[in-house]
């Protein structure tokens, strides 16, 4: 018979299940995980000898490292492949470095611990056993172990992952972290722990300063193991003082419910915010660390019993895992009953009112509301209980009419006989009036009419009291972070639609921030749906594209694909794409969100019509303007049935209509639709606000092609001018207003004035959304027909081969028309005129392709390329081109529109008898 032996993992393992508990149980313990007698004995041989040589070795060894004068290494010095560059930190156990690697096959930062009090052949082979341990111990929360050895000396030192940020209470206090946001991150923190213990490793010092948090607000765990590898701390056992446990101070082994103590500590430093206290072995619970107050009275409870029982003096009182204390404090912030209290019916009872406090608050505080608005209650007992009924049938009322002014919930004309923005108004100002004492009611129903200001366009009043609605919430008098987390999410949206991007990016992730701690997966698509249209606004759209990815796929497999809330999803991500030139991706997702929509709700839907409308606009960036128009006629129709004719949804869509008129070369049309829209915007915004910035600069852009400069250049400045109270000099509106005027002013040959304009624009562009994008295209094809207007030639050609390989020229047929024209000039200020020709040629065919023969666009590079067939002596076919452009151009500029003047200069070099043979 073959004798089975013990593997070496199996007696690594069993040594590692009993090394840290007192030797006397060793055997016990042995005993109770495996019956295989060898085995027994071998582990306890190694369990004898390493324990023999780790004490020999540490004593004398630490108290000689500790009299040193100095380290044996400094900043410059090689340590293997590291060269040490910085000293962090310098104490009795040994000094730590930032170190990079020196052999520079790559680029590396670590940090490098060197250890005092440990030094021998036995001390090290030890330590080499514990390396190999902590060097598996793999989690995000937890700095790496990637190397160690001895240095020259023979000190051991240990290679670590080199973390850049705060201790944990540093970062807490200098970011004025809530009292959820401390629990979350402080949950977060014993999770990574508890996953070292599964791997059967202790940390055995855990404190705020080996706790760190990164700038992207998660917390890494750093020198696990470290303390018991060095023998002890400035108590002669393992640990700090201050934070070691009863049993480590003891100069006991560590183990679990050691760590289980470390946390407490720190829990009741992170709720308290100052030092934690000791009485004795008493550990003082964090509400008698703080001023009496609102704080005191969140910790007293709950909190105090969970630091209490994880701080309790013996082992054994305490909680048996990491998780459990985890879990506990979970349940403390969702208001469950937590395992360190008596769980008596009244204390479960006051839980069960707390987790349902918002729809027993809400009704409470409706019912007060309404009774204030009929009579007020009189004092009678015999009356209590009619008076109650007439106060719940009141508020179902009010709220019944908060909801009607909210038309999409209606899927009605909004001014049969009072304006819905009447409506809200005048519930406006009665919250503002009656309600002050009634933070939570207020807020509430503040939330509910900025959703339907927001919904019919009115986006100032909407804006302001969504914020006053999300700050209402997290007040100490509601303390709602959830709803909260809602009211701001709306809020982004607003301010994203109103082109408030920065404002917008702070609401949407503050939204994010607050429904961090729950765990359903709804809300967290909410609050990316919203960021998504936040960063979109701002310009970031590589943020943007992840946010709405993120709330899309969430959605789908929480709601299923056919969702209402799936197709709000398709269509922001559609808006997204098309913002950053992904023309095919987002006619896919609006057809498809349109799908959904129709098939849920007909076409006869509010959502239905902002979902073709911008599909529309994607067939608008694409050059399929006639389509576009359609579609955007059908959107107007509907919109105009359900908000009426002055609403300032409808004059958005009339300022959107007028854009793919313009495009379609129904200038006409076009003007009448955007003073339209300015008109709307001005009864219901203003002269001033974002919107009408939008469409004067549209506005000024078609006078700008019809030859009227002098109007569109005061369009543009008026334009600026507006953004300019409202946003930031980076805000995407605002660069593209300087970007706009630039143009004008280089085209009417003011170049030293339009090149630093258009420079900074170019630069904001590709600071803010890359080389890559629409916006940066566009700007830095204008910047080399400034460069051609400079007659810098070169210069010119460099700019735009620039944007000659970007994937957004092949799904926008505009775009690679507006390149290939400035090339086609370039060629035509060249030496030779046959590539001219040849370059008009092709750039004639496609504006014809795009717009029609008929399409100012097409006539005014017929003019260019009778110009450079007039070169060519091609002089017929020069008078042909002249031919078919002068009505179209007559018929739509300016008389004294440059484009005019060209023309008639062009008639008059043609030689006498081509100009005569004219039909």
């Amino acid at each position: 018979m073959n004798e089975t032996r013990p593997t070496g993992g199996a007696v690594r393992a069993l040594f590692e299940a009993v090394c840290d508990l007192p030797p006397a149980t060793w055997r016990a313990r042995l005993e109770a995980l495996t019956g295989d007698a060898h085995t027994i004995e071998e582990v306890m041989a190694l369990l004898a000898a390493q324990t023999v040589d780790l004490q020999r070795a540490a004593g004398p060894l630490a108290e000689l490292m500790a009299r040193l004068p100095g380290g044996e290494l400094e900043v410059g010095d090689v340590l293997g492949a590291w060269r040490l560059v910085e000293c962090i930190g310098e104490g009795g156990m040994g000094s730590v470095f930032v170190a990079e690697r020196a052999d520079g096959l790559f680029r590396q930062r670590v940090a490098i611990k060197l250890l005092r009090g440990l030094a021998g052949p036995a001390a090290v082979e030890r330590l080499a056993v514990e390396r190999q341990i902590l060097a598996e111990l793999q989690h995000p929360s937890i700095a790496r172990l990637h190397d160690g050895g001895t240095t020259p000396a023979g000190n051991p030192y240990l290679v670590m992952e080199y973390v850049p940020g705060l201790p944990v209470d540093a970062w807490c206090r200098t970011r004025g972290c809530s009292l959820p946001q401390r629990l979350a991150l402080f949950v977060r923190i014993c999770r990574a722990v508890q996953a070292a213990h599964q791997q059967l490793v202790v940390h055995c010092d855990i404190k705020p300063s080996n706790v760190l948090v990164r700038e992207d607000g998660e917390p890494v765990l750093l020198d696990f193991g470290i303390a018991r590898l060095q023998g002890g701390g400035d108590g002669g056992g393992y640990g700090t003082p201050g934070y070691a446990s009863p049993e480590q101070l003891d100069g006991r082994a560590p183990g679990v419910a050691s760590d289980v103590f470390g946390l407490g500590v720190l829990l009741v430093e992170l709720l308290a915010g100052t030092r934690a206290r000791s009485e004795g072995r008493r550990v003082s619970p964090p509400s008698e660390l703080v001023p009496p107050g609102r704080l005191r009275r969140a910790l007293r409870g709950d909190l105090d019993a969970i630091c209490a029982r994880a701080c309790a003096t013996e082992p054994a009182a305490r909680y048996p895992s990491v998780d459990a204390l985890a879990d506990d404090v979970v349940r403390a912030g969702a208001h469950y009953p937590v395992r360190a209290r008596p769980r008596g019916s009244g204390y479960r009872l006051r839980c069960f009112l707390r987790r349902r406090w918002r729809g027993a608050a809400v009704a409470a505080a409706m019912m007060l509301m309404a009774v204030g608005f009929v009579w007020q209650l009189a004092a009678e007992r015999e009356r209590a209980a009619l008076e109650a009924h007439t106060a719940r049938e009141v508020a179902d009322f009010l709220v019944g009419a908060f909801e009607a002014a909210d038309v999409r919930r209606r899927g009605a004309r909004a001014t049969d006989d009072v304006s819905a923005r009447e409506v809200l108004d005048a519930a406006a100002l009665r919250i503002e009036r009656e309600l002050v004492e009634q933070p939570e009611l207020r807020a509430r129903l503040m939330q509910t009419l900025g959703h339907a200001y927001s919904n019919i366009g009115e986006r100032d009043p909407a804006i302001r009291l969504l914020r006053e609605a999300g700050a209402l919430y997290l007040g100490g008098d509601v303390g709602r972070p959830l709803a909260a987390a809602e009211a701001y999410s709306e809020l982004a949206v607003a301010l994203a639609n109103a082109g408030q991007g920065t404002a917008a990016v702070d609401a949407g992730e503050r939204a994010l921030a607050l429904r961090e701690r729950s765990a359903d997966p709804l809300l967290r698509a909410d609050a990316k749906n919203s960021l998504g249209l936040a960063y979109a606004a701002a310009g970031r759209l590589a943020d943007a594209v992840a946010a709405s990815e993120e709330a899309y796929a969430l959605r789908r497999t929480h709601l299923g694909p056919r969702h209402d809330s799936t197709a709000t999803s398709l269509h922001n991500l559609a808006q997204v794409a098309r913002r950053r030139g992904d023309l095919a991706r987002a006619e896919s997702a609006y057809r498809e969100a349109l799908g959904i929509r129709r098939d849920n709700h007909g076409n006869r839907t509010t959502e239905y019509a902002n979902t073709l409308n911008g599909l529309a606009g994607t067939l608008v960036s694409q050059g399929r303007h006639a389509d576009a128009v359609g579609m955007m006629r059908e959107a107007l129709a509907l919109a105009r049935s359900i908000y009426g004719e002055d609403s300032p949804r409808v004059g958005h869509l009339r300022g959107e209509l007028a854009g793919a008129l313009q495009g379609a070369g129904d200038f006409d049309a076009a003007e009448a639709e955007y003073r339209s829209a300015q008109r709307i915007e001005a009864a219901a915004g203003g002269e001033t606000s974002l919107d009408q910035a939008r469409f004067t600069n549209n506005l000024a852009s078609l006078l700008e092609v019809r030859g009227r400069l002098l109007e569109a250049e005061d369009g543009y400045r008026r334009s600026l001018e507006i953004r300019r109270m409202h946003l930031g000099e980076r805000e995407p509106p605002v660069v593209r207003a300087r970007s706009n005027l630039a143009r004008l002013l280089m085209r009417t040959g003011r170049i030293d004035e339009a090149r630093p304009m258009l420079a900074s624009a170019l630069a904001d562009w590709i600071a803010v959304q890359g080389e890559d994008s629409v916006d940066t295209v566009i700007t830095r094809i204008g910047f080399a027909e400034l460069e051609l207007l400079s007659g810098r030639l070169d210069a010119a050609r460099a700019e735009l081969a620039r944007v000659g390989g970007s994937a957004l020229l092949a799904q926008s047929a505009p775009l690679r028309l507006r390149r290939d024209a400035i090339a086609a000039r370039i060629a035509d200020a060249g030496p030779d005129p046959e590539a001219a020709g040849r370059a008009w040629a092709e750039v004639v065919a496609a504006a014809e392709e795009q717009g029609g023969v008929d399409h100012v666009q097409t006539a005014t590079f017929r003019l260019a390329r009778a110009h450079a067939l007039q070169r060519l002596g091609s002089h017929a076919a020069a008078r042909e081109e002249l031919d078919a452009a002068e009505p179209v151009l007559r018929r739509v500029l300016a008389p004294d529109a440059d484009a005019l003047r060209r023309l008639d200069g062009l008639r008059a070099g043609l030689p006498p008898a081509v100009a005569a043979a004219r039909g």
